[in-house]
């Protein structure tokens, strides 16, 4: 038998905790760093509580805690010692204190991230993001209703279990019925695969499509998250341009007689970043190439409510009959990004395998938000919150622009979108887009240089300005403060 353990300290015991746990605490520490050893006696509650300047009932409850947890053991009469079970242990096995946690792994993995797209924004900043809308107008009270209704109803009618990983029928039902009626669709609840927002929906659409080697041509300038989602699955990316009339189909045409394009990822109604929006002509050639190669066509939608000036142009799915697009959605754009809920429409095979893939990742989506949101579509609820984000979002874009417009000189140039919750503003050559984004940071103003969204160069010396979730007073703050840091520029 080792000897008594010697108490050669005092702890400070912090409050908020009961103090027997923190001796239990501190006396597991001492045996995971090897400094008390199997079998080491330790003194009697008696003794412990003395040392530790704490009443008697405070050290047997610590002892018995540990006794409990089978850090130690009680031989009778004998008293109590560190268990014999626990293996034999050096002061270097348990290199962190307890309660740390461990910083690098102790096994091989992989990072095959790229750094995020926007900066660190610093606390209060006010932030021109790359399109998102403003959740300070989101139905809140209209959806805590319809989401208390759904839990009760499914509660009292036992339907809080799993669901289809197609996600809750009634949304998609919801959801089918929109396609079809606004945007020209021709789809069935079975033949929609709801997600947890647009990402999601990508990256169950890459593992699908995707094997490594595979090319898979891309926008450029365009949409790095979902790039990085076709490289983690080992995809080549190769770029296409885009121009004032939005992807140049003859030059992903070049491509496919060149090597075999498995996929094209595309935003054609407000193209990511630029804005514009792809031609009716190049829209019709681009269906008639993807067909003549088999070219599976990722359309991500993601803001199509959101188009000021007349009716919004109907999207690639609805005018392809040789089952080649793949339609991705969401109503985190329309409502709040905070609310995950995303979609994907597809030939019916392909949407049913995409059910069963996500079946693996996610068994199934959250059933009461979705039946939620399906209660506010049916109920006229959405559109009339479409309706009022539309007409906010209509002033922002144009207070954006008059703002830009008042800026000096001839530093700043942009078109006026037709649509869409942003601008691609672009700046003088002369202007060093990079510096004046560390200023702005310095003024508590965050913007996102345009090169982030180029996969090739050269790169446009431009930014993306997102205005939905920004106020004109908001906006116009912002933009006086990119006036001021122009100013060095205007001579």
């Amino acid at each position: 038998m080792l000897r008594a353990w010697d108490i050669n300290f005092q702890p400070e015991f912090t409050a908020g905790r009961a103090v027997y746990l923190q001796i239990g605490e501190l006396i597991a520490g001492e045996i995971q760093r090897g400094r008390l050893l199997p079998g080491t006696a330790l003194p009697g509650t008696r003794e412990l509580a003395k040392q530790l300047g704490v009443n008697r009932k405070t050290a047997v409850l610590a002892y018995e805690e540990l006794l409990a947890q089978g850090w130690l053991e009680s031989q009778n009469t004998r008293g109590t010692f560190v268990s014999s079970r626990l293996p034999e242990s050096t002061p270097t096995a348990f290199a962190p204190a307890a309660g740390s946690q461990v910083e690098a792994p102790g096994f091989r993995w992989q990072d095959p991230f790229e750094p995020e797209l926007l900066p660190v924004v610093p606390p209060g900043a006010l932030v021109f993001n790359d399109g998102t809308p403003d959740a300070r107008l989101a139905p809140v009270a209209a959806l805590a209703s319809a989401y208390r209704r759904v839990m009760q109803g499914r509660g009292r009618r036992n339907q809080l279990g799993y669901d289809s990983p197609l996600g809750s029928l009634p949304l998609r039902e919801a959801l089918s019925r929109m396609l079809n009626q606004d945007r020209g669709l021709n789809t069935t609840p079975a033949g929609i695969c709801l997600t947890r927002g647009t990402q999601m929906a990508l990256y169950l659409t890459a593992r699908l499509l995707i094997q490594p080697g595979d090319v898979v041509a891309v926008e450029n300038p365009g949409y790095p998250p979902a790039w990085q989602t076709f490289r983690l699955l080992g995809a080549e990316l190769v770029p296409v341009p885009v121009d004032d009339e939005g992807l140049c189909v003859d030059e992903l045409e070049a491509l496919c007689a060149r090597r075999t394009v498995r996929a094209l990822y595309l935003t054609p109604h407000h193209q990511f970043p630029t804005t514009v929006t792809l031609k009716a002509a190049r829209r019709v050639q681009l269906l008639a190439l993807a067909a003549r190669y088999g070219v599976a066509v990722v359309e991500d939608d993601y803001d199509h409510e959101f188009h000021y000036h007349y009716q919004p142009m109907l999207p690639l799915a609805s005018a392809d009959p040789h089952g080649v697009v793949i339609y991705i959605g969401s109503l985190s754009k329309l409502i709040a990004p905070a609310l995950r809920v995303g979609y994907v429409t597809g030939p019916a095979a392909f949407v049913t395998a995409l059910g069963r893939l996500r079946a693996l990742v996610d068994r199934q989506g959250d059933t009461v938000l979705e039946q939620a949101m399906a209660d506010l579509i049916d109920e006229g609820e959405i559109k009339r919150h479409t309706r009022k984000a539309h007409a906010a979002y209509h002033v922002r874009r144009d207070a954006l622009a008059d703002c830009l417009r008042r800026l000096p000189g001839n530093l700043v140039d942009f078109e006026l979108p037709a649509g869409g919750m942003a601008l691609w503003v672009r700046f003088r050559a002369d202007v060093n887009v990079e510096e004046v984004a560390e200023e702005l940071a310095r003024r508590k103003v965050v913007i996102t240089p345009g090169s982030r969204y180029y996969l090739a160069g050269p790169a446009a010396n431009a930014v993306r300005m997102g205005f939905a979730a920004l106020t004109p007073q908001e906006l116009a703050h912002g933009v006086e403060q990119l006036g001021a840091v122009l100013h060095r520029y205007r001579s």
